[in-house]
């Protein structure tokens, strides 16, 4: 036991001797613990927003059309007499495309006018003779009732001989050709197309959230496979309502084809391209997408800060903020994934540019 106390007494004895000793050392301890608070500051780059002039391109799918195209197609039933036209022709209004034969026709129009010159006379002579009380006024409405019948067949008989002339209703080109001589065609019988070829016009799709980029005469750009170079478009004129199923205008834009070498049914490519004076352009890699919203981080105070934004156009490396940011603000550009909203960060220096 005493040896015990002893040990004891020892013990306390040395511990009040080296507690001067200690005590900066477990000082230094706690200042320790408290670093990895700081520690934990993300280093991140940042840009400024400075109001800038700003380029982009939008891009539609678009299919060129005829401005006039029809197919050429007989109203009557008979036999191909004449085709007055080969594949690819080109014609002007009121051109021969074909005949169908006509005799039969002839013939009965020729009965029909024999028949109306007598009618004629008769109606003539039984009007003078009511005039005298010769004849009642029933004989004389009917020989006029039969001259005016006889007039409108003769009419009818004269529109169907005119319709076995087949011809172009506009000029333009001629497609291939569908029938042959002595061919019996029936009504709707197609014998070829006709479409212009000189003057297109392209129709494509424009999502409502660009609407206001396009106006009657905005000028655009196409790109059609097998050519090098672009051709130019002129808005004519946008669909009064929105495609509820796709959320999209239809737009129609006249194009120039004086070379014929653009062809109706062709795939093309429109583009718009849109200039900006004062424009908010962050990297695009500055931008964070998700499910409900797109936002960016901006540092205020050494914190940062994730903000909603609303963004337009965009380029390779650039977008356009709409809503959400102001001039001067200092956006983060750098380290994204690893940025939370309400982290403290420290702002790197920007990397000097090279040249």
């Amino acid at each position: 036991m005493k040896k015990l106390l002893a040990l004891l007494a020892v013990s306390a004895i040395a511990g009040l001797l080296a507690w001067p000793l200690l005590s900066p050392l477990l000082e230094q301890a706690d200042t320790n613990s408290e670093r990895p608070q700081a520690s934990r500051a993300l280093a991140v780059r940042t840009t400024r927003l400075t109001p800038q002039p700003f380029e982009s391109t939008v891009t539609f799918n678009g299919s060129l059309l005829a401005d006039k195209s029809i197919d050429i197609k007989s109203e009557l039933r008979g036999k191909v007499e004449r085709i007055a036209f080969t594949d690819g022709q080109r014609v002007s209004e009121g051109d021969l495309i074909l005949t169908i034969e006509s005799g039969e026709l002839a013939a009965e129009l020729g009965s029909v006018r024999e028949q109306l010159a007598l009618a004629e006379t008769n109606a003539a002579r039984l009007d003078n003779l009511f005039e005298t009380g010769s004849v009642t006024a029933s004989e004389r409405d009917d020989a006029v009732s039969r001259r005016e019948v006889l007039r409108a067949e003769q009419r009818r008989l004269e529109v169907r001989l005119q319709k076995t002339q087949i011809v172009a209703p506009f000029s333009g080109t001629l497609g291939l050709r569908y029938v042959s001589p002595g061919d019996l065609i029936e009504a709707e019988t197609l014998i070829t197309t006709l479409q212009t070829v000189d003057d297109l016009k392209v129709d494509f799709s424009v999502p409502e959230r660009f609407r206001a980029l396009v106006n009657p005469d905005t000028r655009l750009r196409l790109w059609v496979a097998g050519f090098n170079d672009p051709f130019t478009a002129s808005v004519r004129a946008i669909s009064p309502r929105v495609d509820v199923n796709t959320r999209t205008v239809t737009v129609r834009a006249d194009v120039a084809n004086p070379q014929r070498a653009l062809l109706p049914g062709n795939y093309a490519r429109v583009e718009l391209t849109t200039r900006t004076d004062s424009a908010l352009l962050v990297p695009s890699i500055a931008v964070v997408q998700s499910l409900k919203d797109t936002s960016v981080f901006t540092v205020e105070d050494g914190i940062a800060v994730r903000r909603t934004v609303e963004t337009g156009q965009r380029n390779s490396a650039q977008v356009e903020i709409l809503r959400g940011l102001e001039p001067g603000d200092e956006v983060i550009t750098s380290g994204i994934q690893s940025v939370r909203d309400g982290q403290p960060v420290v702002v790197l220096p920007s990397i000097p540019e090279v040249g």
